[in-house]
């Protein structure tokens, strides 16, 4: 099997990338009545899928913020003052972006896939300038990011203790944070202090 990921506007794969959120999104979250359909934060953020030969197997969608944008990620949108919930990663002098509508088609999540959509995530977020990404998960989900940034070199934290607030729709789901750093610290040991979040 090759496995390609990339950035995409092409619109065949995003369609199937689309499918297969609902999907997941409904059987997997029990949402039954999730859109996966394109809505207005896709269109204005960028879209990595992983794909075999012309099948989209999955797909993640990058929302990101530079310092001085008028545009806020999704968190933001939401609620959430990311600037001062997490003053240590002085996110105002920097740029960031959030991981949202990860999907991969149950069919080939095995460990190798999962390493390389990951390693692809953070490469496509590094070559777009951002140096962390946020994303929000489930406890088992969060600990699998972590176990997969420390095998590819990089560090990951679970942020405890800080109130998320829920996206329409998704109110009865576990809201965890994780940030993601792109800097590779775990290459040469990890330096990253505890991160600190204010409530």
């Amino acid at each position: 099997m090759t496995l390609e990921c990339e950035l995409t506007t092409e619109p065949a794969l995003l369609e199937q990338y689309y499918r297969i959120r609902e999907n997941c999104f409904r059987r997997e979250l029990g949402i039954e009545g999730f859109d996966g359909s394109e809505d207005a934060r896709d269109r204005r953020s960028h879209i990595l899928v992983a794909r075999v030969g012309g099948r989209c197997i999955g797909g993640t969608r990058i929302t990101g913020r530079h310092p001085g944008s008028l545009h806020p990620v999704p968190l933001e949108e939401e609620g959430l003052d990311l600037v001062s919930a997490l003053p240590g990663l002085r996110l105002a002098q920097s740029s960031f972006c959030q991981w949202g509508r990860l999907a991969l088609d149950p069919e080939y999540r095995t460990p190798e896939v999962l390493r390389r959509y990951c390693s692809a995530m953070i490469e496509a977020s590094r070559g777009l300038g951002y140096a962390y990404s946020v994303v929000v998960t489930d406890i088992n989900r969060g600990r699998l990011y972590k176990r997969l940034f420390s095998v590819l070199g990089y560090h990951y934290d679970i942020v405890r203790g800080l109130r998320i607030p829920a996206e329409a729709g998704f109110g009865g789901l576990p809201h965890l944070l994780g940030v993601g750093y792109h800097d590779a610290a775990s290459f040469t040991g990890d330096t990253h202090p505890p991160l600190q979040a204010v409530a």
